[in-house]
């Protein structure tokens, strides 16, 4: 019957509908033309990866879009050509859109308490479909599915983290602590406060699950990130939850525009009222930072040539503005400082109050080709820190997304919306993290395989992950 209405809706429009236009190609290429200009732009962060590292030829990869573009003869098929160009260039957070996206990452983006967040329906851990999995119950089982499995002779905890992002349930059990009603309207002073109880909550139940793996006598922990696809930077919590061992954040470098420099303006003067009120040492540390925040802001409005970089040659300028860490403006925290009221603003793990090395024994992260951006940001630091054994196959390669307010930019012709990273974290090594991180051991995960067929790939590595992870360092 519903093949019958389909093929009757199906004639009813080839008889009575108008004429379709006819696709013109001009616009597009135009377009993409546009693209091709803004990625060689200071308003784009990864063009030195992408010429160095990446070794991409631009001229060639634009010109073969283009003429793709020629070739369609419909504007359905230039828009996938026109996605396709840009998923060539490899570049995780590089993206266009064709309609204007409404998800709220802040809980109170909309006006009102959790208006617009992202509904998510928490994945069961790959390890679930291993033989002899015991699931872990506990007041935030909904939040963060976890249980114990037993290899390589030890107990391993597994807890499932889908997203580094609240669920709305968890933002609307946060405005209800703070008594707000979620159909009134949240300013912005509002929203900030249903922000920071909303990531608070989260925080308190992930130690919660830590706590109820403990209870049921894990002597591993395992952190499934597998095809969680990033989030916040309350990754950098969870990272410092999971290990005693010191982790440092990650060396950021910030695009040279307007929007970067107004971002690091506003942080200045935060920073600097706080000086006024601070005395001795704080008030020296706060003015120093909002000196070289202002510093940093002045380089922001100088530009730098593209062509040197496209041409791979040495350049008089960095393509991109160092300005502090993944972590804001210290990558570690001297532990006298964490009750300042500024901590947060100079650390952003110290907005959350949370334990760190909560959890402080052997450490696995289960990673595969859907972990990115903030899945990435927590392997990439555990990595560098040796205070885990990534495991899994090598990450989607998305690196730092969005560091300022500044929004997608929109085409002149399809009125498409192109959304690109304005920030690059830097590894321990110097690398881009956009090339993805590397497992220590590698699991053959397959785009197409079934829950259990990636359970049975995990299962065969998991022996040799607890064995790396019993080591000190672990591998």
């Amino acid at each position: 019957m519903i093949k019958l209405l389909r093929l009757a809706v199906f004639g009813a429009a080839i008889s009575f509908a108008a004429p379709a236009m006819a696709y013109d190609a001009a616009p597009w290429i135009e377009d993409l033309r546009q693209v091709k200009s803004i990625l060689t732009s200071n308003r784009y962060a990864n063009l030195e990866w992408l010429t160095g590292e990446r070794e991409a030829n631009l001229d060639a990869v634009f010109e073969r879009g283009e003429q793709q573009l020629t070739a369609a003869t419909s504007e359905a098929e230039a828009k996938v050509h026109f996605e396709r160009t840009l998923a060539n260039l490899g570049d995780g957070h590089l993206e266009v859109k064709w309609s204007a996206n409404r998800t709220a990452l802040h809980a109170g983006d909309s006006g009102r308490p959790c208006g617009d967040m992202r509904k998510m329906t928490p994945a069961q851990p790959v390890a679930a479909q291993i033989a002899g999995w015991r699931p872990v119950d506990g007041p935030a089982a909904a939040d963060f599915p976890a249980g114990i499995v037993e290899s390589g002779g030890k107990k391993i905890g597994v807890v499932k983290i889908s997203l580094f992002m609240a669920d709305p349930t968890v933002c609307e059990a946060a405005a209800a602590k703070l008594n707000l009603p979620l159909d009134k309207p949240c300013d912005q002073a509002c929203g900030d406060a249903v922000d920071r109880a909303t990531y608070q909550l989260l925080t308190d139940r992930f130690g919660g699950r830590l706590r109820d793996l403990k209870a049921a006598g894990a002597e591993v922990l395992m952190i499934d990130i597998a095809s969680n696809g990033g989030g916040r930077e309350w990754a950098e919590v969870v990272a410092r939850m999971v290990t005693a061992k010191p982790v440092k954040g990650a060396r950021v470098g910030l695009v040279r525009a307007e929007t970067t420099a107004q971002a690091l303006e506003e942080r200045a003067a935060d920073l600097e009222g706080y000086a006024r009120k601070a005395k001795g040492g704080d008030k020296t540390l706060l003015s120093k930072a909002a000196d070289d925040l202002r510093t940093a802001a002045a380089e922001a409005r100088r530009p730098c040539d593209s062509a040197p970089f496209l041409k791979r040659e040495a350049s008089a300028c960095a393509w991109l503005v160092e300005s502090g860490y993944s972590t804001g403006l210290m990558d570690q925290l001297d532990p006298a400082l964490a009750d300042r009221p500024w901590a947060g603003d100079i650390y952003s793990p110290a907005k959350m109050k949370h334990e760190t090395g909560l959890w402080s024994g052997p450490l696995i992260v289960l990673v595969d080709a859907g972990s990115a951006s903030a899945s990435e940001e927590l392997a990439a630091e555990l990595q560098d820190a040796r205070a885990a054994v990534i495991l899994g196959a090598p990450t989607f390669g998305a690196g730092c997304g969005h560091s300022t307010s500044a929004g997608p930019i929109t085409l002149k012709n399809s009125g498409g919306f192109l959304s690109l990273p304005d920030c690059a974290r830097l590894r321990a090594d110097g690398s881009n993290e956009i090339m993805g991180v590397e497992p220590d051991i590698l699991i053959g995960f397959r785009r197409g395989d079934s829950a259990g067929r990636r359970a049975q790939r995990l299962s065969a590595k998991l022996p040799e992950a607890v064995a790396a992870s019993l080591k000190s360092p672990p591998l």
